[in-house]
């Protein structure tokens, strides 16, 4: 069998890749185990274009938002599902000091952050905002596990998807092409997660995972709020009651599934966000590859030239996601350049 890219892992970096290849009329194999558990899967898919509390505009953030909806809503219509939720955040402020950081601000340039936000239409006396709050424009939410297996229906229709574990030491690399048993691609790119450092042609890139716990709750005082809550930890409203919040970095791996340290700081986060009663119904953990300073990298092999490497995705994947697959299939196919502050040539050698 003959394909132009294997990709290595479905989660949300191997299926934006799938989706950018297939646009560009390239035939695709994604090969990845089906692992029950992953932080793809696990990830509340949070779009929050204002981040921290500094409150800087990212560079890019307009072209990557726009970019990240467009793209959403095209793999919408083409697979008939919907997963992602455009929402309004109500951002609460967690101090005076922060609220006079947010003002100053907005002082300093309106124009620029007229697009990101608004005032507050949040009002409800059970939700905690002590030093009042704004409404965060062009977020929202992306249910990731309905991404993935719409994402993974597509594939399947095209003969582009396989169950599989990919041992890089059984991938042969020739001079015009590579070979996993009997698949024959162009190239080959590795989009493993946090796993992604654990393979001969990338172990030299410092990938640290992290563990991340999200809990699932029940809130009936609070059913009728239909914002998302951000202040350090969120709350995002899933109907009649029923919530989702986090969510924690844990970096101490030595039990990453060890539910009660990262319960214990979700509840915390919780109660610092509401007043109301609440019921924890499940808990959920999945594992982040974080790269330095939680950037994305991506790029070619330094010395094989037929192998990739996309990762580092983080909190941002779902928003700034897109974008960068769409900058690396560029580079792959017609040789453009790739930012430098994520390209794993330019950092690493």
């Amino acid at each position: 069998m003959k394909v132009n890219y294997l990709i290595v892992g479905q989660g949300l970096a191997g299926s934006l890749l799938a989706w950018h290849l297939l646009s560009r009329g390239q035939r695709v194999l994604v090969v990845d185990p089906e692992e029950e558990v992953t932080s793809s899967k696990v990830a509340a898919g949070l779009v929050t274009p204002l981040a921290g509390n500094r409150f800087n505009i990212p560079k890019g953030l307009s072209e990557r938002l726009d970019y990240a909806h467009s793209f959403y809503w095209s793999a919408e219509e083409t697979t008939r599902s919907h997963f992602f939720h455009h929402q309004r955040i109500a951002r609460l402020f967690r101090s005076k000091d922060e609220r006079e950081t947010w003002e100053a601000r907005i002082a300093e340039d309106p124009g620029a952050y007229k697009k990101f936000s608004g005032p507050s239409s949040l009002q409800n006396n059970k939700i905690l905002a002590p030093h009042g709050s704004f409404e965060m424009k062009g977020g929202g939410w992306m249910d990731l596990p309905k991404f993935l297996s719409a994402t993974r229906y597509h594939l399947l229709e095209r003969l582009g998807y396989a169950i599989g574990l990919i041992d890089p030491d059984e991938v042969e690399v020739e001079e015009n092409f590579v070979k996993w048993k009997n698949i024959e691609a162009d190239g080959i790119i590795f989009a493993q997660g946090w796993q992604g450092n654990q393979n001969r042609f990338f172990d030299w890139i410092p990938i640290r995972p992290t563990a991340g716990d999200i809990l699932d709750l029940t809130i009936p005082e609070i059913s009728d709020v239909s914002h998302i809550i951000n202040s350090g930890g969120w709350l995002i409203p899933k109907g009649e009651g029923a919530f989702r919040a986090g969510s924690t970095y844990r970096h101490d791996l030595d039990d990453p599934y060890g539910y009660d340290e990262g319960r214990t700081e979700v509840i915390k986060k919780v109660n610092q966000l509401t007043r109301a009663p609440f019921e924890v119904s499940s808990q959920r953990t999945g594992i982040r590859p974080v790269i330095r300073r939680s950037q994305v990298f991506m790029g070619r092999h330094p010395s094989q030239s037929r192998i990739f490497f996309f990762n580092g995705l983080g909190s941002k994947g779902v928003l700034n996601g897109p974008w960068h697959a769409n900058r690396l299939v560029d580079y792959i196919l017609d040789e453009v350049p790739l930012p430098e502050c994520s390209d794993i040539r330019s950092n690493f050698f």
